[in-house]
């Protein structure tokens, strides 16, 4: 039986609980999950976002491995959450990041304001500082010494 309009949209409401929820463990990510279509199952759209949030994580990662739209809606219900608290987590984790670069994390203060940091298995302000050297020795008018000052030979 086809639903009426009050049913449609009453079921799209439903969804944007779980894209708000999906929305605010992409924040940090500065992502955006899809909108609800009109008419689209929920349990189809809780499984869709949760393959996407999935392919966020390290390939490692325990919550990558699950086939979410195999999940019966129990499992389903148990698992997402912590998948979502793991996606948001892992934007802030360095070693996910590879060497040499950085990724944007944004997070959002009690006043609204966006704060945009940068993560990274490195500071970037190391590439900034020249490259020091070694001091084997120094030079004085009774020979050379090392840097403790005793005498070379």
């Amino acid at each position: 039986m086809p639903m009426n309009r009050d049913q449609l949209l009453q079921m799209q409401r439903s969804g944007r609980v779980y894209q708000e929820r999906a929305d605010n463990a992409l924040m940090p990510w500065d992502q955006r999950a899809p909108s609800p279509v009109l008419g689209e199952d929920i349990a189809k759209y809780r499984r869709d976002l949760c393959v996407k949030l999935k392919k966020l994580l390290p390939e490692g990662h325990e919550f990558r491995k699950v086939q979410y739209r195999a999940l019966n809606d129990s499992a389903l219900d148990a698992l997402e959450p912590q998948l979502l608290r793991a996606v948001h987590a892992e934007a802030h984790n360095p070693d996910t990041v590879p060497p040499g670069e950085f990724r944007k994390v944004i997070e959002v203060d009690q006043g609204g304001t966006r704060i945009t940091k940068c993560v990274g298995q490195e500071s970037f302000v190391k590439a900034m500082g020249r490259p020091g050297r070694r001091v084997l020795s120094f030079r004085t008018d009774q020979g050379f010494v090392d840097a403790s000052g005793r005498g070379l030979r």
